[in-house]
């Protein structure tokens, strides 16, 4: 039987290579792009020694050529499910300390690489949500951004939360277009992760950041991948344009 292909951006991150694990368990082949050649061809090679059908795209996102091309090549290997975007990076930082470069960096990164991988993939999932039998939950983007998004933010610059409130506004966009082509568009928002992009903090700031957590700790990457998988497959059927907040506690809605 032929497995459904899930693109995951940033890949090599901790949430990005947590969500091509739970979608590889869930039964997804996986195309995977990064920048880090090779720790991509590291994480591809532990991937298939698990049994996981993998495919990769070296690319910068912050270039539009170099992303279209990626994904382009990417959704040659199969029938496009789902596209996870994970891709970012995290700015700390006033507005006087960071600069224009910066905010390109942090943006771009971010929103920009998320909008030109939807944008690029959306007719490979629109052909394959048509496929489909009517009533399924056709096919999915799953966006990430961060609690950052839908609050001030602690310690995380400007350029940080515009990025994230961003991609919060481009998913419900996104979503109104793309449901009549039977593409559902949602978008997961965590608190902070037990990953390495925590090492930009300080413990004095840890310390502080974690007693603000209503659950008492921060997430583990795999918490926050279950949540992606729900929303890229069917069991998400009928949620389309949703955040869904994943933060212990730290935001409610």
């Amino acid at each position: 039987m032929t497995r459904p292909l899930a693109l995951v951006t940033g890949a090599t991150g901790g949430l990005g290579r947590a969500c091509a694990t739970a979608l590889y368990e869930e039964g997804y082949a996986l195309g995977l792009l990064a920048r880090d050649e090779q720790a991509l061809s590291g994480l591809a090679d532990e991937l298939i020694r698990r049994g996981a059908e993998v495919h990769t795209a070296v690319a910068d996102l912050r270039s539009t050529t170099s992303a279209e091309q990626a994904v382009q090549r990417l959704t040659g290997h199969g029938e496009l499910r789902a596209l996870v975007n994970a891709a970012g990076v995290i700015s700390l930082g006033t507005i006087a300390e960071v600069d224009a470069e910066e905010w390109d960096r942090v943006v771009d990164s971010k929103l920009r690489a998320a909008y030109v991988c939807c944008r690029t993939a959306l007719p490979h999932l629109a052909e394959q949500a048509s496929a489909r039998n009517a009533g399924t939950g056709g096919t999915a983007i799953v966006n990430i951004a961060s609690t950052s998004g839908r609050t001030r933010g602690i310690h995380t610059s400007p350029a940080y939360v515009a990025a994230n409130a961003g991609i919060i506004g481009l998913t419900m966009s996104l979503a109104a277009q793309c449901a009549p082509l039977g593409v559902r568009v949602n978008c997961v928002a965590p608190g902070l992760i037990s990953t390495p992009m925590l090492r930009v903090y300080n413990v004095q700031q840890l310390t502080a950041m974690r007693r603000m957590i209503p659950a008492g700790r921060f997430a583990r990457p795999a918490e926050i991948a279950q949540a992606v998988v729900f929303l890229a497959t069917d069991r998400a059927s009928y949620i389309t344009g949703e955040t869904l907040n994943v933060n212990g506690g730290t935001f409610m809605v």
